[in-house]
């Protein structure tokens, strides 16, 4: 006889194997729904997203149109117009400064002579006779105060009988300032350039050369003197050409 045992275990194997069942209909909707679902959230994701990088690209676009760099860009550079081009800076040195030699004490300005236009020489003067010329000095007062003007003259006068000639320019005067013995100015020193001046001179007449002393030392070649003269009794000399004038005295307070 069999045993019986061998048909209870097929019995049992086909009872498992029958027990794993396919899924419903109903379980195969529910997954279809649920995939559909998940793929609408994806697609409105990538829509949304899509729609944000174009809003702000358009954001720079329109920001790059009214010509305002957009955060984290680097402004181009602005062409210069032609038309209105900006101011720059001259490349080309401004000049030097000339060196000039400041003035010495001793500098006194040229003497200014005074001619009238009946002065004029004509072809037809001849030089004045040494002997007809006259050469005076003169100053405008006998005493000046510290704060006065020290104004010397030099008058040339024509005692010959005909008008004649005379170079009565810096070139020919001198005006000389002593103290006694002592040689205080000369406006000779410190000439730096002089000039002739003929001039026609009419019988009795005169001409005349003002100089303002401006109250300095002076010694031959402009060499400088600080020392200034002081209160007393001076005396002026003017000379023109050889012909020197009478000396004439004057007070400094």
């Amino acid at each position: 006889m069999e045993p019986t045992g061998g048909q209870d275990d097929d019995h049992g194997s086909s009872g498992r194997t029958g027990s794993r069942r396919r899924p419903s209909p109903a379980v195969y909707r529910r997954r279809r729904l649920a995939v559909t679902i998940l793929a609408l959230v994806v697609v409105v994701a990538v829509a949304v997203g899509a729609v944000a990088i174009a809003g702000v690209l358009g954001r720079g676009a329109d920001a790059n149109a009214d010509g305002s760099p957009t955060p984290g860009t680097t402004a181009a550079p602005v062409t210069e117009d032609p038309a209105t081009p900006t101011p720059r800076a001259s490349a080309t040195p401004s000049p030097s400064p000339t060196a000039t030699r400041p003035p010495s004490p001793t500098a006194t300005p040229s003497p200014s002579p005074s001619a009238s236009p009946s002065a004029r020489p004509s072809a037809s003067s001849k030089a004045c006779d040494p002997d007809d010329v006259v050469v005076g000095a003169e100053t405008d007062r006998q005493s000046y105060g510290p704060d006065d003007i020290v104004m010397l003259a030099l008058v040339v006068r024509n005692d010959g009988d005909t008008a004649c000639a005379a170079n009565v320019g810096t070139s020919q005067m001198e005006f000389l300032v002593t103290s006694g013995d002592e040689r205080v100015f000369s406006s000779i020193d410190c000439q730096q350039a002089s000039q002739d001046l003929e001039l026609t001179i009419e019988p009795g007449a005169e001409q005349r050369a003002e100089f303002e002393w401006s109250r300095n030392r002076s010694m031959p070649g402009c060499t400088p003197v600080t020392e200034e003269p002081g209160a007393g009794r001076y005396t002026v000399t003017t000379k023109l050409g050889v012909r020197s004038s009478s000396p004439v005295d004057f007070t400094l307070e």
